[in-house]
């Protein structure tokens, strides 16, 4: 039997992760490939990226503290970002996370495993409101809710998602 730290699994992972990429043209996409393995990308990450890539450290963590998306403090695999921007507010989004609140917790606190946060537009402002699920892993899992109602988020935080059950190639 072997035994391996969360933190030690999580470290072999990035390393992984960031071993497939070279050259500066690549920081996004290792960027996006971190976060979609482990949830967030940690300080860690942050300096092998920059070395592997040859990039300056405060280059990678600038395109990644600015990226929307991206997380530089640790976070659960499982998150649910709810739109608000214009279109989906107008269209329920606070009522959706109202009822987030009510049946999962604060946004931002993760709580079972699971956090839910406000976010920037997802690009469906066509089926408004809209969420988007998301499991960190090999292979990440995302799933967009559109359009999103109270119940059907609590849910997406509370089922599994399958491989293949969401929308390819959307990087959460």
């Amino acid at each position: 039997m072997t035994l391996e730290f969360p933190d030690v699994r999580q470290a072999r992972e990035e390393r992984e992760v960031i071993g497939r990429f070279a050259g500066r043209d690549h920081l996004l996409p290792v960027l996006h490939a971190v976060h979609d393995r482990i949830g967030w990308i940690s300080p860690d990450a942050l300096g092998l990226i920059a070395s592997t890539l040859g990039v300056p450290p405060a280059e990678v963590a600038e395109l990644a503290r600015s990226h929307p998306r991206f997380s530089l403090e640790e976070r659960p695999g499982r998150q649910l970002r709810v739109c608000t921007g214009e279109a989906c507010r107008d269209a329920g989004a606070d009522t959706v996370c109202d009822v987030l609140t009510e049946h999962v917790g604060a946004a931002g606190k993760a709580v079972a495993g699971v956090m839910w946060l406000r976010g920037p537009c997802l690009g469906a402002c066509d089926r408004a409101p809209a969420a988007l699920a998301f499991q960190a892993g090999d292979p990440a899992v995302a799933e967009l809710l559109a359009p999103a109602t109270g119940a059907s988020a609590v849910l997406s935080t509370r089922r599994p998602l399958a491989p293949g059950s969401g929308v390819d190639g959307l990087q959460a």
